[in-house]
């Protein structure tokens, strides 16, 4: 075979080659595909784990309301029959004063012989008086403590539709996802991979990413409460060339003091970017990210609080659900009251910028 031939060979396997085998650049968009896809139902999985779990809660905080319903049923009978009785006895207290009986008591003080004999009368006038004001006591407190029953029954029969409502929502909606999981594995050629990787990630999750995450908050929360004495301790951080002092807070100053309140808060660094606030933590193969901002609320006591509030909340990259993220707002406040160190000084407003929060600040003497 002379060379022009086998060149012509070559090229014909080449061109045979490239045609029949997809390109390297079709194979890596293939493999981009099903790494998407694979997150994608990790994810889902996950999601469905942590809301079931806000099911099984309402399940349960549910059936413990019910039981309240009918203990505070049960407690309005007994003490309903209570205030009948301690009706009765004022009853009987108002119509002798209104009728004058009680007066024609403290007659008999006059029809006395001797001064002892005033004196024994006027300890069984006492005696009558303070019997009088008991039993109206009696019936005053008897009546409050059914108003406070009926009270607690309305709330809690309130609190009963709610929860019904908020377990009804996230039952369609765990249903809604677990019926696309489903649908999605049928078809996919690596389910049983997958299912068993999403097991394995909701195991991880519940493990070690959970404790972790409370780790992180629960350190948080305290650092968070002791922070205005942090601010305080240094007047670089406030600002007082106008009426209203100003404080300014940068994210590495922000690091630096996490970093000194506990061995785990050094694994964790903040960002502070344009009405956001960013937060990643990583001890060994963990990753908890947290995202939010400040803002300004004001707590039972009417005093200004400024508070971190979190809207994303991921580990390893994978996002929890907004109940992950409600549960951990009721255990733990990451926030802090200026006025309870400072009691002249008062929150106004506060403002995330990049690389720095602005804190401003109001007289209130």
């Amino acid at each position: 075979m002379n060379s022009k031939k086998l060149t012509a060979l070559l090229l014909s396997i080449v061109l045979l080659i490239q045609i029949t085998l997809p390109s390297g650049g079709a194979l890596a968009e293939e493999t981009t595909s099903s790494q998407d896809e694979a997150k994608e139902l990790l994810q889902k999985g996950l999601t469905i784990f942590e809301i079931d779990k806000e099911v099984a809660r309402l399940n349960e905080q549910d059936a413990k309301i019910g039981e309240q319903i009918k203990q505070n049923e049960q407690d309005i009978v007994k003490q309903s029959g209570n205030v009948d009785a301690t009706r009765k006895h004022a009853g009987k207290v108002l119509r002798a004063y209104y009728t004058g009986d009680r007066d024609s008591i403290w007659m008999l003080l006059f029809a006395a012989n001797s001064f002892t004999d005033v004196l024994r009368m006027f300890e069984y006038l006492q005696m009558i008086i303070t019997n009088d004001h008991r039993s109206l006591a009696q019936f005053t407190d008897s009546f409050q403590k059914l108003t406070k029953l009926q009270t607690e029954l309305a709330n809690s029969r309130t609190e009963l539709q709610n929860t019904k409502t908020k377990f009804l929502e996230q039952r369609e909606r765990l249903v809604k996802l677990q019926e696309e999981l489903d649908k999605q594995l049928a078809v996919s050629a690596q389910a049983q991979v997958i299912a068993t990787q999403i097991k394995s990630l909701n195991d991880q999750w519940k493990q070690e990413g959970l404790p972790l995450a409370r780790d992180y908050l629960d350190n948080l929360s305290l650092a968070f409460r002791e922070l205005p004495q942090f601010l305080m301790s240094d007047s670089k951080y406030i600002s007082i060339t106008s009426t209203t002092p100003v404080v300014n807070l940068t994210d590495t100053d922000f690091n630096t003091y996490l970093h000194s309140k506990s061995e785990l808060l050094k694994t964790l660094n903040f960002e502070f970017k344009d009405g956001a606030m960013v937060a990643t933590g990583k001890k060994g193969e963990l990753q908890i990210s947290i995202q939010g901002n400040f803002v300004l609320l004001t707590n039972a006591e009417n005093l200004n609080e400024v508070r971190f509030v979190v809207d994303n909340l991921e580990f390893n990259s994978f996002k929890l659900p907004d109940t992950t993220i409600a549960d951990f707002t009721k255990e733990f406040s990451l926030g802090f009251v200026p006025k309870k160190v400072v009691s002249y000084l008062d929150v106004i407003s506060v403002e995330t910028k990049k690389g720095v929060a602005v804190v401003k600040l109001k007289l209130s003497l």
